[in-house]
This record gives C-alpha cells, sequence and structure tokens, in this order.
C-alpha cells in the first residue's frame, strides 16, 4: 500500500522527503525565490562573493544540500581544474541542478545522497559548503562530524544558517506576530542551530572560526512573504496553531501594512567558516 504524500512546507520533515512531498517542484521554487537576492550578488561578482573562502585553481569543493546547484556553478570556473561537487538527498534537486547546468562545466558535477553518510573518501575536500541544511537534518552533528571527515586538514568549512529565534514579521496585532515567529522557529526541526555550531565546531577541532553576521531586512510582499509567510500559515492552521480566522487576518494586515509602506520583516543570517590552523 503506497504511502500518502507528505504536505509541500517548509516544515517537520518535508525537507528531508522532498521527493514524496505533494509538489516536489514547490521546493525549487522556494530555493529560487528565497536565495533571488544571494543569487544576484553571487553573479555580479562570485570571486567577491566567494572572497571569504580564499578559493584558487585546484582546490576541490562539496557542497552538501547543493539543491539546485546554482551557487556551485558560478563557483566551478573559479577552482577548476578542481572538482566542484554538489550532493542533496533529493532527486528532484539533483535532477534539476543537472538541467541547469546543460552547458557542461567541465569539472562540475552532482549526486544523490546522504548527508548522515557522505559518499567520499577521507579527505576529499578543500572546501566543503552546507547553507540552511543541518537545520532540517535528523542529526546535524553526525553530518558535521561526516563533513569534518572528508575535509582535508587544511581545509575550510563554510556553513551558512538563519537564527529562526530572530526572525520577525511585524503584525498590528502583536500577539499573532509573536505566535508566527514562535511557531515559525518551533516547527523547524533545529531553528536555534546556529547557536550552538561554533561550540560544536570547537569540539570536532576546529580551532579557527570566524562568524559573519547580516541581517536580512524585507520591506514589502516579496519572495519571503509568498514563499515562506503565506505557506506557514497553512501548516499553522493545519496543526490547529493558528484559526482560519486568525490566518486570514494575520494575512490581511500584512497585506494592508505594505499598502501604506508599513511591512517589516526581519532575521539574523550567520555564516560559520571553521578551519585547522597548524
Amino acid at each position: 500500500m503506497a504511502q500518502p504524500l507528505v504536505p509541500s512546507t517548509a516544515f517537520a520533515d518535508a525537507w528531508t522527503q522532498v521527493d514524496r512531498t505533494e509538489d516536489p517542484h514547490f521546493f525549487v521554487s522556494l530555493l529560487d525565490a528565497t536565495r533571488a537576492r544571494l543569487l544576484e550578488r553571487a553573479r555580479t561578482s562570485p570571486k567577491d562573493f566567494f572572497a571569504p573562502l580564499a578559493l584558487c585553481t585546484g582546490l576541490n569543493v562539496l557542497d552538501v544540500g547543493c539543491g539546485t546547484g546554482d551557487f556551485l556553478r558560478l563557483l566551478a570556473p573559479i577552482v577548476a581544474p578542481g572538482e566542484a561537487v554538489g550532493l542533496d538527498l533529493s532527486e528532484t534537486m539533483i535532477a534539476e541542478a543537472r538541467k541547469r547546468s546543460a552547458e557542461n562545466i567541465e569539472n562540475l558535477s552532482f549526486r544523490v545522497g546522504s548527508a548522515l553518510d557522505l559518499p567520499f573518501q577521507v579527505g576529499s575536500f578543500d572546501r566543503i559548503l552546507a547553507t540552511q541544511v543541518l537545520l532540517h537534518i535528523p542529526d546535524p552533528w553526525r553530518a558535521l562530524a561526516e563533513m569534518k571527515r572528508v575535509l582535508a586538514p587544511s581545509g575550510v568549512i563554510s556553513i551558512s544558517e538563519i537564527d529562526w529565534g530572530t526572525l520577525v514579521v511585524q503584525s498590528s496585532e502583536n500577539d499573532l506576530g509573536r505566535r508566527f515567529s514562535e511557531l515559525a522557529c518551533r516547527e523547524l526541526r533545529n531553528g536555534l542551530i546556529i547557536r550552538e555550531l561554533p561550540g560544536q565546531l570547537r569540539g570536532l577541532g576546529f580551532n579557527h572560526v570566524v562568524i559573519l553576521p547580516e541581517v536580512e531586512v524585507t520591506q514589502d510582499l516579496g519572495a519571503f512573504y509568498t514563499w515562506f509567510v503565506e505557506p506557514s500559515l497553512q501548516h499553522f492552521k493545519r496543526i490547529g496553531a493558528f484559526s482560519e480566522v486568525e490566518a486570514d487576518a494575520f494575512l490581511a494586515d500584512l497585506k494592508e501594512r505594505a499598502r501604506r509602506g508599513r511591512y517589516f520583516s526581519s532575521r539574523n543570517y550567520y555564516t560559520i567558516l571553521a578551519s585547522q590552523s597548524s
């Protein structure tokens, strides 16, 4: 008997079961929309965007949870002839990444695989990236240890996550706004993981840890509203945390605030660079 499909939502286990959700391509669109601004910056000047990684010719790079592979495609020419490898648990994501890489960049490749059991030899990569991945993984510390295993001794690991405990979606009804933010953090598997990552990295032997903070602010009904706020309300109604009336009132208020130039949403975003200095 076939198992029921998983709702297409940013929460619960959906990100670890993308291919079994009601609409796997929802997640492709979600990535496209929510990463559009970062991707625009990367496309404008890839060398500047990736400068913290100190990339150079011949380095091997792994992107864990690469999604559609957009960032890796920009990075690959910088490290050629070194290998740029993207890995994702979802066949949907890897198929999309390969389709978007039809220009056939020789040192770029994608494969399906789990962050909990990376299919690579010890010390295979000089740089490892993981962007908004660990918050979804059932055992993030095992995944982190796996990244350490396949990282070269002189390598650098770069992990980027939002601190979902800092999410603000300002509402005229403060109680509803606070409830939305608290639920968003709670319903994500590891919504506060960024706060534990520096200590976990040091515990794995990374004695050089740099934290780069950034505040993301939205003042219009853009991608974050369309691909996170609205779908989140559907999930919160499904679990009984928002009533239909409350959800409708919350969304109507946000639209009215946007119409009057008063929409405001923010969250803190961090990139952590870790290495083992001699």
